[in-house]
């Protein structure tokens, strides 16, 4: 079965327009972060006379509230978020920039080409011409690409979503998906809608074989466009096992009583989170001074405790496996073994 669920251009504007109004703005205050940097203290009163930045990002809309909040804390300066999936955020903002009319100050979008395509267009100021503090002679090295321009912040783990009214315990492998107990009843996102689902697939072949791949094709799955609707499926009981699981989505509907439940079953991999601060930012030095923040230990660690992701410090990394390019070749056969051509 083939359903992609697309959201309409209006109701995503609707979207973006309620989230924009319930993000925080106003003048800055004092904040409670103890510094001693004549440098980054500068930096800080610039910002607070800014007073606020605009942020498009990718992670949850709890999430982005959650680094908010911590921000606004530690600096007095308040972020306005903007939750938009991979494609739309990408879209938007290069609409914008474009147009030469900005709207965002910083995003964090999962890191893909469009990056270096940003940066040669000049929609996105290098971070290593952006004279962020500490950046990036602090930073890990292993975590920096676009030749050390874009920052990687988050590293967003793979799990396997199941509705706990449906399965009896906890999935111990990724085969369940080709478990014929499962057929007709798997939610899967098109592995093209994400370089990090083709990266995980590309895992599963070679952990598994074609024949796996196969397995799960023959189990009818319907595939939609990203993990959201998927996981809804999976709460809902329409499906009992879902992909890809992210745990923020999945929390939020534990929330309102959801009997879903997300596993990391065996070798994973993930979206790559990256850093980036829109050239003519209306705050250009709020941007400045978040990225200090999200790029700092403390910044960096907190996003990876709220999210249950893993973070460049360390946090998280032991089971988590760098995604790999994918091909257009491998993508074609990923898509052929699939059935979701």
């Amino acid at each position: 079965m083939r359903i992609r669920t697309i959201p309409s251009f209006a109701a995503g504007a609707a979207v973006v327009l309620a989230l924009s109004s319930c993000g925080s703005s106003g003048s800055g205050g004092s904040g409670s972060a103890d510094i001693d940097d004549p440098e980054l203290q500068e930096l800080v009163t610039a910002a607070q006379e800014e007073g606020s930045l605009t942020l498009y990002g990718v992670p949850d809309e709890s999430l982005l509230r959650g680094v908010a909040d911590e921000f606004a804390e530690l600096y007095g300066v308040q972020i306005e978020p903007v939750r938009l999936v991979s494609a739309d955020l990408s879209q938007r903002f290069s609409s914008e920039a474009d147009s030469g009319q900005p709207a965002s100050d910083a995003i964090l979008l999962t890191h893909s080409p469009f990056y270096a395509e940003a940066l040669e267009k000049e929609w996105l100021t290098p971070l290593t011409e952006a004279g962020v503090p500490d950046y990036p002679d602090e930073y890990p090295e292993d975590y920096v690409v676009e030749d050390g321009d874009v920052p990687l912040v988050s590293l967003v783990p793979t799990s396997m979503v199941y509705n706990t009214d449906e399965v009896s315990s906890e999935p111990d492998s990724w085969e369940d998906y080709a478990d014929p107990e499962h057929k007709g009843k798997l939610a899967i996102a098109d592995p093209a809608t994400s370089p990090a689902n083709l990266a995980f697939w590309q895992i599963m072949r070679d952990e598994y074989g074609d024949e796996f791949l196969e397995s799960v094709a023959e189990n009818n799955p319907t595939w939609h466009n990203s993990a959201v609707p998927g996981t809804q499926a999976v709460a809902a009981g329409e499906s009992t096992l879902g992909h890809p699981g992210v745990q923020a989505i999945v929390d939020n509907l534990k929330e309102e009583d959801a009997p879903v439940e997300a596993t990391v079953p065996g070798p994973t991999t993930g979206p790559e989170i990256a850093l980036g601060l829109t050239a003519d930012a209306q705050n250009p030095n709020a941007a400045k001074l978040f990225a200090h923040y999200i790029l700092s230990e403390e910044g960096s660690t907190h996003l990876a405790e709220i999210s249950n992701a893993a973070s460049p410090y360390g946090l998280g990394l032991d089971d988590f496996q760098r995604p790999e390019p994918v091909s257009d070749e491998q993508e074609a056969e990923i898509e052929e073994l699939l059935g979701a051509e």
